[in-house]
């Protein structure tokens, strides 16, 4: 040992062995050493912890600051929704339930119903009647699930356009072609308070009254919680081709051409004029505020639709506001292996019954997809050249060199953002125009642009 152990008189009066005191003392120090390494442990530890994390914020502090992209706004905002209406949806059930309440044997049978509906509309659709909703089943199936997920995306697509675009007079005239249960007025009355403020009046067009009367009455009871009154429901039942005698400011249509068009032999570019005719065709031509909203399913099929409606509407001088940011062509137009436009966010604060009954008719969901295209009469801006302005338009994509990329449309084209930042579906961003001319990704033959 370091030191002599010697034992004390009074130790050794009363008999005790030098051994075993040496072996105690030994321990002792055993042990506080123990201690003490452990402490300098636990110290280094703490130390290598917060050095690390110091290095971590030092990194994101410089990617942030690398990171010269200004953020202008989000298709898929969930703080942009309107709490009243949020609170609408999350219970939406409810508000079904006391216009059409279901006895329990029907509610029993209502996921099969709803799983027999989806195949209708699917992957059996050649088999499906165009008046599908007049059925009785059918249309509660419809309405207790799709009319549902619908409102849970175009609320929130209809509360992050921009407010221009619903910037209407009052005693404005509104036209919904293929509205089925009123998907798009009960959505844009949850999404855009400013307009429970206007004289509407709503021209509803749809083959099925049923279902027109099914919808009115779910968008009666939803005014009445909103506390709102001032919109006038006309429900016409008709087609695409049919006439109303007001022409109208805002002209939508939801979900309806891509089934219209199920079994056309025509072209799909024949198609695209035809819809683009007969939308233009409800508003009046003197019309300079004019607006047309086109939503559709996000698979190929129809954004590809959607695409070449858009290059129809620009030959009709009428300019894309959303999502494009610009009037050039359409870089992902869904031709065959090329990409498509369409935009996605996640479900997982969907309404809890939602998911739970689209979990028991086999259908749960973890993202929702929508193409669209909302235009305006008149002629598009020009972009400051000192810019580029952008609309991120996928899911994250891990790229060489453990980085991360985003495909995104521009007037430039096809774009592939490279960023150390979290971005989403649907995000419209400004960034610096490169000096220098941008490399081309090989796979996509999009321009690579670091932010």
């Amino acid at each position: 040992m370091a030191n002599k152990i010697e034992l004390k008189w009074y130790e050794k009066k009363q008999g005790i062995n030098l051994k075993k005191k040496i072996s105690a003392e030994q321990k002792k120090q055993d042990a506080d050493e123990k201690q003490r390494r452990k402490l300098e442990e636990k110290n280094n530890s703490e130390k290598q912890l917060k050095q690390k994390k110091e290095k971590i914020e030092r990194i994101q502090k410089q990617q942030k600051k690398n990171f010269t992209a200004e953020r202008i706004s989000s298709l898929y905002d969930p703080t942009g929704i309107p709490r009243d209406a949020a609170a609408i949806i999350e219970k939406f059930d409810d508000i079904v339930s006391s216009t059409h309440p279901l006895n329990s044997k029907q509610r029993a049978l209502l996921p099969q119903q709803i799983s027999a509906l989806s195949h209708n509309l699917t992957d059996q659709r050649g088999d499906r009647r165009m008046g599908y909703m007049n059925e009785t089943t059918a249309l509660s199936a419809y309405v207790h699930y799709f009319l549902w997920w619908n409102l849970v995306r175009l609320v929130k697509l209809f509360s992050n356009l921009d407010k221009s675009f619903f910037d209407f007079k009052d005693d404005c005239i509104f036209v919904d072609i293929g509205s089925g249960p009123l998907t798009v007025p009960i959505a844009l009355l949850l999404a855009r308070p400013e307009l429970r403020k206007k004289n509407v009046t709503f021209y509803c067009i749809d083959i099925s009254q049923q279902a027109l009367s099914f919808g009115e009455d779910i968008f009666l009871s939803v005014a009445a919680r909103l506390e709102t009154t001032t919109w006038k429901i006309i429900r016409v039942k008709g087609t695409l081709d049919t006439s109303v005698k007001d022409k109208a400011d805002l002209v939508t249509c939801a979900n309806m051409l891509n089934e219209l068009h199920d079994d056309a032999d025509m072209p799909p570019d024949f198609l695209a004029k035809k819809n683009t005719d007969r939308l233009v065709s409800f508003v009046d031509s003197k019309n300079a505020k004019a607006r047309i909203l086109s939503i559709e399913p996000g698979d190929p099929r129809s954004a590809r639709l959607v695409s070449l409606m858009r290059d129809a509407f620009i030959r009709k001088n009428f300019i894309p506001v959303a999502p494009c940011c610009h009037s050039e062509t359409c870089p992902m137009d869904g031709k065959k292996g090329g990409k498509w436009c369409n935009f996605a966010f996640a479900v997982d604060n969907a309404p809890a019954d939602l998911k739970r009954i689209s979990e028991k008719a086999n259908l749960a969901k973890e993202r929702a997809v929508l193409s669209f295209v909302a235009v305006e009469r008149g002629e598009q801006k020009e972009e400051n050249p000192s810019f580029i302005t952008m609309r991120i338009a996928s899911d994250p994509i891990r790229l060489p060199g453990h980085r991360t990329g985003y495909y995104a449309c521009s007037s430039k084209g096809l774009l592939l953002a490279v960023t150390n930042q979290k971005l989403f579906s649907g995000e419209k961003i400004k960034v610096p125009a490169p000096r220098k001319p941008m490399p081309k990704d090989t796979k996509s033959g999009a321009l690579i642009i670091d932010l």
